[in-house]
Parts: C-alpha cells; sequence; structure tokens
C-alpha cells in the first residue's frame, strides 16, 4: 500500500509542477489561497514481534498496540494552476493516545518455556508535526460542489510517550522524523468567490517501522476553509 500511496503522491506533485510551468504566463488573481483544517485522527493498530536473551532467559513476543482517537489541525497555502489542478502546501499537529497493548509471547529459562498472553491498558501520548505537499485535482472543474483526488509526501516530526502499562509505571520517550505520504478523496464548495468550504479523507502512512515493528498507518477526516486572494 505505502508504494502506492508513493506513487501517486510523486506523480500528483510533478503533475502539478509541470501544470505551473504552463500556466506561469496568465493571471494570479484568486489563484492563491490561504486555509485551515480539522478533524478527527483515526489511528490503526501497530504490530510488533521480536526475540531477546538476557542472563539465560530468552523471551519471544509478538503482539499489537492500540491507539485512541485523536484530532489534528493544520494550516494550507495553495495555488490554482488551472480549474482543475493545484498545488498545495501543508504543516500541521496531531495527536491522540496510547489505549491497549495485547502480547502472545513464550519466555524459556532453564530448559522451560512458559506461555504469556494476554492484554493490558496503556497511558501515554503520540503526537506529530506533519510538513506536507500535495497534489490535487477536481475532475470536474469548476461546479457547485466540486469533488477532489490528491496525494502528498512530505515529512512527520514525532514524539512518542508511554507512562504505564497496566500496574507498571514506566518512562519511555521516543523522537524521531519520518517520511509521510498520504492520499485524499473529499468535495468543496465555493461560499463567495473568496471563500470556499470544503470536507477531505486522508489515508495517512508513515515510515515509522523499525525491525519488529511495523509502519504507522491511519484515516484523517478533516473540515476545511480557505480563503482566496
Amino acid at each position: 500500500m505505502h508504494k502506492l500511496l508513493s506513487g501517486l503522491a510523486v506523480l500528483a506533485v510533478l503533475g502539478a509542477n509541470a501544470a505551473m510551468a504552463q500556466d506561469a504566463g496568465s493571471a494570479s488573481k484568486g489563484k492563491f489561497y490561504l486555509g485551515a483544517q480539522a478533524g478527527i485522527v483515526l489511528p490503526e493498530d501497530v504490530s510488533f514481534s521480536g526475540t531477546s536473551s538476557s542472563g539465560g532467559i530468552t523471551t519471544t513476543a509478538a503482539g499489537t498496540y492500540q491507539f485512541k482517537d485523536g484530532y489534528s489541525v493544520s494550516g494550507l497555502a495553495g495555488y490554482h494552476l488551472n480549474d482543475y489542478v493545484r498545488g498545495e502546501a501543508e504543516l500541521g499537529y496531531s495527536r491522540f493516545e496510547y489505549d491497549n497493548i495485547s502480547l502472545n509471547g513464550n519466555v524459556t529459562s532453564n530448559g522451560t518455556t512458559t506461555a504469556v498472553n494476554g492484554s493490558a491498558s496503556m497511558e501515554g501520548t503520540v503526537s506529530s508535526a506533519i510538513g506536507m505537499v500535495h497534489g490535487i485535482v477536481s475532475p470536474l472543474g469548476k461546479t457547485k460542489v466540486s469533488p477532489l483526488l490528491g496525494a502528498g509526501i512530505g515529512f512527520a516530526a514525532t514524539e512518542e510517550k508511554i507512562t504505564r502499562i497496566g500496574t507498571l509505571a514506566t518512562n519511555f520517550e521516543s523522537t524521531h522524523t519520518d517520511l509521510a505520504v498520504a492520499g485524499m478523496v473529499g468535495a468543496e464548495t465555493n461560499l463567495t468567490d473568496q471563500m470556499s468550504m470544503g470536507l477531505r479523507y486522508r489515508y495517512m502512512w508513515i515510515d515509522s517501522g523499525t525491525e519488529g515493528r511495523d509502519d504507522f498507518t491511519a484515516h484523517n477526516f478533516v473540515a476545511n476553509a480557505a480563503w482566496k486572494f
């Protein structure tokens, strides 16, 4: 899935650049816009697995992290290349919390293996600053309600904190910056010649996986408003 999203993002951005070059000599009035959007983030579970040995004890485990739904806010700046294609830059912030951890594993000591299975509640947060460049297409051009398709590529600078697993207090913190890719569908309507409002759905993929841990993916539903200049 992430390879497909990466390809769509690159094609969308390249198409936006080509259209911008073709349109460079035309008047720009009403083509620039600034906007803001806010919505909810629905994180998908992240799976992990691994083996470790210490002091004659070997642990082999696999499981999943589950998250609570969170929120996202961002600012937008864009340029309508023509009635069908636009380029857009976004800088935003998202935050959500850990919910549970499910674990299935084995612990081997002195030749005896014991199964460990179950789940526990988790307390902690995941927050990200996200910057992306989008290429967006309006297949029907200017209509009363305009559907749109798009893809974007950028980065996610993420901070993770885990403060409790079950009854065990922890002090885990991690920061990392990773490639982010998104695919988008939505619709918008012009309220006036200068203002529009819309709804968007995005599927987000972040290349945050490490050995034994999957990449992060999420669904993002937002409402936005934009002002043209």
